[in-house]
């Protein structure tokens, strides 16, 4: 069975040619698990050949448009689509994020989805929590990003390999407690966007030494900000466990 990663975007809230915002696609054995929808990315499943209906989970670390934008798009994408081929049946979606999860999607279609008699059956699950998925098991963490509402993210486990995903994460977290979470991951996923450390954001020293002590095997390193990317590409060439992000790329765990 797989249990891989496609990068369909390791960008930040600004995009350029060749970086979209954050998204990334995992396919655990029978599973497809979105880690993150930002803004683009229902285009670049496409893109790399993959079908929207497919998706059996959608993970939201926080509300920021490069992580949280697609993810109505593609709820309203699949239910126009089965419209479109006489389907009366849709396929349950889950979503699973941050408190306020279920609160954000109620405004959002409020304002994008009108249509008071269409609905689309979605799962929403909020906060810290533990859930299976097929053969997977799945862990919710909470993470320290920005004050101005919650953030999580997340551990997939599946035939004895562990993927973990932080999002956006800063120094205000404990440090002690993501050596912990992220101890003997068989790929983290985390972002490398400031030179130096910041509340709201880590570097890739930081995640350096959080690879050393958590004894990680594979990192990827993702969500740079422009004008740190060929620095930090630099520093994962020197790094065998470190693979600096490319989008289309697919890892194997």
């Amino acid at each position: 069975m797989n249990f891989r990663v496609s990068v369909l975007g390791a960008g930040t809230l600004v995009p350029t040619k060749k970086r979209n915002p954050s998204g990334f696609l995992g396919e655990v054995g029978r599973k497809k698990i979105l880690l993150d929808a930002g803004f683009g990315i229902i285009r670049r499943l496409i893109d790399l050949g993959f079908n929207l209906q497919e998706i059996d989970l959608v993970f939201v670390s926080h509300f920021h448009t490069d992580h949280f934008a697609d993810v109505f798009p593609l709820v309203h994408s699949r239910w126009v689509e089965d419209i479109y081929k006489n389907c009366s049946k849709h396929k349950k979606m889950i979503i699973v994020g941050p408190k306020g999860l279920r609160k954000r999607w109620r405004l959002w279609r409020k304002i994008f989805w009108v249509e008071p008699k269409e609905e689309y059956p979605v799962l929403f699950q909020e906060g810290k929590r533990k859930m299976s998925l097929g053969q997977s098991k799945i862990s919710i963490f909470p993470v320290k990003h920005v004050r101005w509402f919650a953030s999580v993210g997340i551990v997939i486990r599946y035939q004895g390999k562990k993927l973990v995903y932080t999002g956006d994460i800063g120094s205000k977290h404990s440090f002690k407690d993501l050596i912990k979470t992220c101890q003997d991951a068989d790929l983290l996923i985390t972002e490398a966007s400031y030179e130096k450390p910041t509340p709201n954001h880590y570097t890739i020293k930081q995640v350096k030494k959080l690879a050393e002590k958590a004894k990680i095997n594979k990192v990827l390193v993702v969500h740079t900000r422009p004008q740190h990317l060929e620095r930090v590409r630099q520093v994962c060439k020197k790094e065998p466990a470190f693979i600096f992000a490319k989008e289309g790329a697919r890892i194997k765990i």
